[in-house]
């Protein structure tokens, strides 16, 4: 546009400075030039124009753009409201699906300790009731309404429980008879304790809080309270045995037994090893009253009849061997006897009454040493063959009651007991008498070496008078002789 506005003002010089005589090219050079001029002019307007609209169009595309702006900020600022409130509805929801979940925990836990927290004997009126809740809570899993519904009838039905048994509830059922037989009767829940009476009326006791692997309570019968419990189940009133201990007491008091119950369970086998450890005792008692009974003479006894025999006199040292009794005279009068003799025929005579001595004090001591085997392994017998018994029982009745199974085991293990009660000491026994039967036949040994001494005693004074004979006979021979030149 500049470029056009210049050459129409160097046409307006170029046709003024034209002469005037060249008229006809400059009209129409003049024409042209006012035609550009228009042009221009016009062009120029138009160009106004146009920038005016464009300034508006700017204008108001500014106005605008801060109207959209302000529209932007607008909702960016609702945008992080609405974001603020999803996040904290989000934290809302979180906060009670935890809530939901832990109060439906607890709800969960309440009904699986409910039935825990059950006496045995009342499984039989509630816990179906509750078995069905808890199965219609699983099922409702899916519908977090409905689940905590169901969970909060288990606390309802825990109430109405608590007050039934605050005030006492009766209810027929059945029960187990010292945990073995199945009778039917009335329940009595007093509190934190169960009272039974069988529809015979011949039965009645306390239910133990004991498990018997079954829905049944193990009943036990109260010495000294005969028919107080089953006039109170009759009449609603009454006395009735209380146990502070929440029936441990009542479970200690039936589980004690005598010496003679304990003795009755070992069996056939218990039995025959008690009798084998009484027959070793009375034989115990009777091989110390046999040893102790044997006397032994003392050594200054001995040395009075080897001086007798050292010096010849034969028939007093009989007298006083004749006057030992027992086994020891017995060795002391061979020797005597057989004291003259040769050294070797001594020693034949004495060592046959020594062998003739030792039977008679080891007799009965080897089947005490049977017995302290013995016993042992009957008891492991015992033990076997009750094992084998609780198995059988086992493999007809199952392993759902783990107090008959428990109790099945340790009257198995009853003989093993005994064994070792009896070989134990037995054994101790026996190795004492033996101990004092070698002391005893120390002594007898000793007597006959003390006799075999006195010959060698003997022999060294016979060598010495016969030396002191030949020490005479040469004397006089020497003084017999004539002396040589």
């Amino acid at each position: 546009m500049n470029f056009r506005i210049a050459s129409a003002a160097l046409a307006a010089t170029l046709i003024i400075a034209v002469p005037a005589r060249a008229q006809g090219p400059a009209d129409a050079a003049r024409a042209d030039l006012q035609k550009a001029v228009t042009e221009l002019t016009a062009t120029q307007r138009e160009y106004s124009d146009l920038r005016r609209g464009l300034y508006r169009d700017i204008n108001r595309l500014d106005d605008e753009a801060l109207t959209l702006g302000k529209e932007l900020r607008e909702l960016q600022r609702e945008e992080e409201r609405r974001t603020a409130s999803l996040k904290t509805l989000e934290r809302e929801i979180e906060a009670r699906k935890t809530d939901f979940n832990y109060s439906a925990g607890i709800l969960n836990q309440y009904s699986k300790a409910f039935v825990t927290r059950l006496h045995p004997a009342e499984n039989q009126i509630h816990k179906e009731a509750i078995d069905a809740l808890d199965q219609r809570a699983t099922s409702a899993a899916d519908d977090p309404k409905m689940e905590l519904i169901e969970r909060a009838r288990v606390l309802e039905l825990g109430l109405e429980r608590i007050g039934s048994v605050a005030g006492g509830q009766r209810f027929e059922g059945k029960a187990l008879r010292n945990g073995s037989e199945s009778i039917e009767g009335t329940l009595l829940v007093a509190g934190p304790s169960v009272f039974f009476t069988a529809k015979s009326g011949g039965f009645e006791g306390v239910a133990t809080f004991a498990e018997t692997g079954t829905s049944l309570p193990t009943v036990v019968a109260i010495e000294g309270a005969k028919g107080m419990i089953s006039e109170t189940i009759r009449q609603g009133h009454g006395e009735l045995p209380f146990d502070g201990t929440m029936g441990k007491a009542i479970e200690v008091a039936a589980a004690q037994e005598s010496l003679m119950d304990t003795i009755e369970k070992g069996g056939v086998v218990g039995h025959a090893i008690l009798l084998l450890g009484a027959i070793s005792f009375l034989l115990a008692i009777f091989k110390v009253w046999e040893v102790s009974r044997i006397r032994v003479p003392s050594r200054s006894t001995i040395n009075h009849i080897l001086d007798d025999l050292l010096n010849g006199e034969s028939e007093a040292a009989a007298r006083k061997a004749a006057a030992i009794d027992g086994p020891a005279g017995v060795l002391v009068r061979t020797g005597v006897n057989m004291f003259y003799e040769k050294r070797r025929v001594l020693e034949e005579a004495l060592f046959e009454k020594l062998v003739s001595v030792k039977p008679r004090l080891d007799r009965f001591l080897p089947f005490l040493a049977l017995t302290a085997a013995a016993a042992p392994l009957m008891g492991l017998l015992g033990t076997v063959l009750g094992i084998i018994k609780t198995f059988k029982a086992m493999a007809l009745y199952g392993t759902g009651n783990a107090k008959a199974f428990s109790a099945g085991i340790s009257e198995a293990l009853i003989t093993t007991a005994e064994g070792l009660v009896v070989a134990i000491p037995v054994l101790v026994i026996h190795g004492m008498l033996k101990s004092y039967v070698k002391g005893r036949f120390s002594d007898f040994e000793g007597i006959g070496i003390a006799l075999i001494n006195g010959t060698t005693e003997r022999e060294r004074k016979s060598d010495a008078a016969i030396a002191a004979e030949d020490a005479a006979n040469g004397d006089e021979e020497l003084e017999l002789s004539p002396k040589p030149a």
